[in-house]
């Protein structure tokens, strides 16, 4: 029996929703087409329907995986004076929850690493996506527009890196890391 294209998008939705988590949380090598397909509760013979690789579905999950730090950065710097809005994205991005929460926070400070490897696709999808992060911190900020956009990639840049180091690192060095680039912005 033929899925309706509402179901069919809606399928589509929970297995791109289900990647972007696993991918953040296990890696790209550590996460296969078949685990992906059973947190999305589908199974693994339909994936087929809907990505012609797992390439394809990395691609996409990246996507989503920005979209969701683009809706978090936008709701919590939408009422942040321009003065504070560096230091407001510092905060909320080395908090404890997001440090903890691998699987829904960014995939720049999840990701990396595993995306030097791939392919040029997938690394010019990673690309787009930090250029959407940095431009919307850029528009938040007060001053000329290049002056904006260095300071919005120097702030992405140093808590993306904190937020690497603190999950890589014991707790002593995490907290000092940490507190030294919230001290910073």
């Amino acid at each position: 029996m033929r899925q309706s294209r509402e179901a069919k998008a809606e399928t589509h939705q929970a297995i791109v929703e289900a990647a972007a988590r696993q991918f953040r949380e296990r890696g790209i090598e550590g996460t296969s087409v078949g685990d992906v397909m059973q947190a999305a509760n589908r199974t693994h013979g339909g994936f087929y329907r809907h990505f012609d690789s797992k390439e394809d579905l990395l691609v996409a999950a990246l996507g989503r995986a920005f979209e969701e730090m683009l809706d978090v950065m936008d709701r919590g710097l939408s009422e942040v004076p321009a003065e504070r809005a560096a230091g407001g994205f510092v905060r909320s991005y080395t908090s404890p929850k997001r440090v903890k929460d691998v699987a829904t926070g960014c995939p720049v400070a999840a990701l990396s690493n595993d995306i030097q490897r791939s392919t040029e696709a997938v690394q010019a999808e990673f690309g787009r996506g930090v250029r959407e992060m940095i431009d919307a911190l850029a528009k938040h900020l007060n001053g000329p527009e290049a002056e904006r956009q260095a300071r919005a990639a120097r702030t992405f840049a140093m808590a993306a890196g904190a937020v690497m180091i603190a999950r890589a690192s014991d707790p002593a060095t995490a907290d000092l890391v940490l507190a030294a680039v919230r001290e910073e912005s």
